[in-house]
């Protein structure tokens, strides 16, 4: 099955939706669970535009298509931050605190340092679950 990619990013008013695999293709809800419905939503329009107008569908959305959810850095770290300090994320994760702070507050880190970030919230989820 495709998978495509829905990046949410928090703003002042809520989560904002943008696609990787879409350029100017974007969606708003002022909750995280609405911004996720409004994601499936906006797609289901846009493809029934394209055929509506005759213009192709993207190939990732022809058929079953699986819709995966990401958090751009910022807003992962600001989730994050419920429930684990950076401190224990840094040490997690092997990146600075500063450095973390610093993506926090919106510098894009590379790919592999979002990475590195997700598997140290991954090792902490998987310590904690440990534990009875």
């Amino acid at each position: 099955m495709k998978k495509v990619t829905a990046i949410l990013e928090k703003g002042k008013d809520g989560y904002g939706v943008s696609f990787a695999e879409f350029a100017n293709v974007y969606s708003f809800g002022e909750t995280l669970e609405q911004a996720k419905q409004n994601a499936v939503e906006v797609l289901e329009t846009f493809i029934g535009y394209a055929a509506q107008l005759g213009k192709p569908v993207p190939s990732a959305l022809r058929g079953e298509y699986e819709l995966k959810f990401e958090f751009d850095v910022s807003t992962l770290l600001e989730f994050a931050e419920r429930t684990v300090t950076l401190q224990a994320l840094a040490r997690a994760s092997k990146i600075n605190p500063g450095q973390l702070s610093h993506y926090k507050k919106g510098v894009k880190p590379r790919p592999a340092q979002r990475q590195k970030i997700v598997d140290g919230l991954h090792r902490i989820g998987q310590e904690l679950l440990s534990v009875s």
